[in-house]
């Protein structure tokens, strides 16, 4: 009978410890998705740098195809926007980087100089897209940047500078290769199959004419491309 007893107890009290560690299981699984839960996620970039990126690439397009009263007018937005972005967005190099680059716009702006115009506003984009690297954004960055190479074209073109042009179709090709594979296990094929053909005519080419139309393409192809990210 005392045997009974001690088994009894014995069971009952294994029976116990199971529970209490089912418990603790519960409740560590618990506190482990609450502490999940509650975790940030990093932010997207602040909406003066999106317009602020934007604003310079429609003023490229407003130099280049001289239309100054609308260069002013996206010049006045991007002095705003830089004015509205937080303090602690960008290290102080970068944050005297983009004032200057804004005060170099004005002037040029005011000259109606179309390649230093072009060439500032560029620039400027490029910057926007370096500080969007440090939030959650879901666009690699080899999409703005192959943006940027193909406004460089049009830069070269605009200044007949071969050096340039060298230089962009360079790094373009180089760009282009890193994001391709990307496409492609996304099963992207058929942009896959546009861009690399204006990449290769591109290298393939040295008239300006030719060279400015395949940027436009390249350009209106990576517009379409930031849609595959999102």
């Amino acid at each position: 009978m005392n045997m009974k007893i001690g088994n009894c107890l014995r069971s009952a009290l294994q029976l116990g410890l199971t529970c209490c560690f089912a418990l603790a299981c519960t409740a560590s699984t618990s506190a482990a998705q609450t502490a999940s839960e509650k975790t940030p996620r990093a932010d997207r970039p602040p909406r003066a740098l999106i317009e602020m990126g934007n604003a310079a690439a429609y003023l490229f397009d407003a130099a280049r195809d001289d239309r100054w009263d609308d260069a002013t007018y996206q010049l006045q937005a991007i002095q705003t926007q830089l004015h509205d972005l937080p303090s602690s967005l960008a290290p102080a190099d970068v944050w005297k980087s983009l004032r200057r680059r804004t005060r170099q716009l004005g002037v040029y702006v005011r000259r109606r100089d179309k390649v230093r115009t072009m060439e500032t506003a560029n620039a400027t984009t490029r910057l926007a897209a370096d500080l969007s690297r440090t939030f959650d954004v879901t666009v690699p960055i080899q999409v703005p940047l192959l943006a940027y190479l193909g406004r460089q074209l049009e830069v070269a073109v605009a200044g007949h500078d071969k050096a340039r042009l060298r230089r962009a179709k360079s790094d373009l090709v180089q760009t282009w290769n890193t994001l391709r594979p990307q496409l492609e296990q996304r099963g992207k094929v058929d942009d896959v199959r546009r861009l690399t053909d204006i990449v290769v005519s591109l290298e393939g080419t040295q008239q300006l004419d030719e060279i400015e139309r395949l940027a436009r393409a390249e350009l209106d192809d990576v517009e379409r491309l930031r849609s595959t990210f999102r």
